[in-house]
């Protein structure tokens, strides 16, 4: 009877993890940090599922952050602020809950997102993106990517886009005959005349900062 009792003892010991959640890795220590700091509910010094699954917002500001690898780890966020991080190249991809991404400041070069089916907010202000890849993200409302140094962007998939801000990159000519719920755009400090913009006829669309 005795050894009966042990061995229920030591198993339900041992099965404490599946209860709390299983602990998960991190790719990047300082983002895993900083998560620790606001998220380890438990207080045990590591993230487990079950913490990482109740986490809808990320305010990742100033943290050392060098890559957005562990990002799928948290499948229910609504919004990721990741500001002035240093992040070269950035995957965003199957987050379906996602609203709002913002990393601004990061010195990003490569950035690509995928498959964002709630996004409606991306901020990529004063980074290094000389292109961007954008599929799969069918309700972005509000695309800022001023102060890069885009030659091209292609909008033609942004149905319900909003605002769009562009200022302060390289390009000569910009298309949004395909954005029919546009209301705004920037194109301040882009050599981008009035006669470069493929418009909507659909559309009655603010312009800032077009060239005569």
């Amino acid at each position: 009877m005795m050894k009966i009792k042990i061995f229920t003892t030591v198993c339900l010991i041992s099965g404490l993890p599946f209860f709390y959640g299983q602990s998960l890795e991190f790719k990047d220590k300082n983002f895993e940090k900083a998560v620790l700091e606001n998220f380890d509910v438990n207080k045990n010094g590591v993230l487990e599922s079950t913490e990482a699954g109740m986490i809808t917002n990320l305010f990742l500001v100033k943290k050392g952050i060098t890559t957005t690898e562990d990002l799928h780890l948290f499948k229910n966020v609504k919004m990721i602020v990741l500001d002035d991080n240093m992040i070269p190249n950035i995957v965003v991809n199957n987050l379906d809950q996602l609203e709002l991404f913002s990393c601004t400041q990061c010195k990003i070069s490569s950035f690509k997102a995928e498959n964002l089916k709630n996004l409606t907010s991306l901020y990529l202000d004063n980074n290094l993106l000389e292109s961007i890849s954008l599929t799969g993200i069918p309700k972005i409302d509000q695309l800022t990517l001023s102060l890069n140094q885009l030659k091209t962007i292609n909008l033609l998939q942004f149905k319900v886009l909003r605002k769009l801000n562009v200022e302060h990159n390289k390009l000569q000519q910009i298309d949004i005959s395909g954005n029919s719920a546009l209301q705004t755009l920037n194109i301040a400090g882009n050599k981008i005349r009035k006669t470069d913009i493929k418009k909507s006829t659909k559309a009655e669309v603010t312009i800032f900062g077009a060239e005569e």
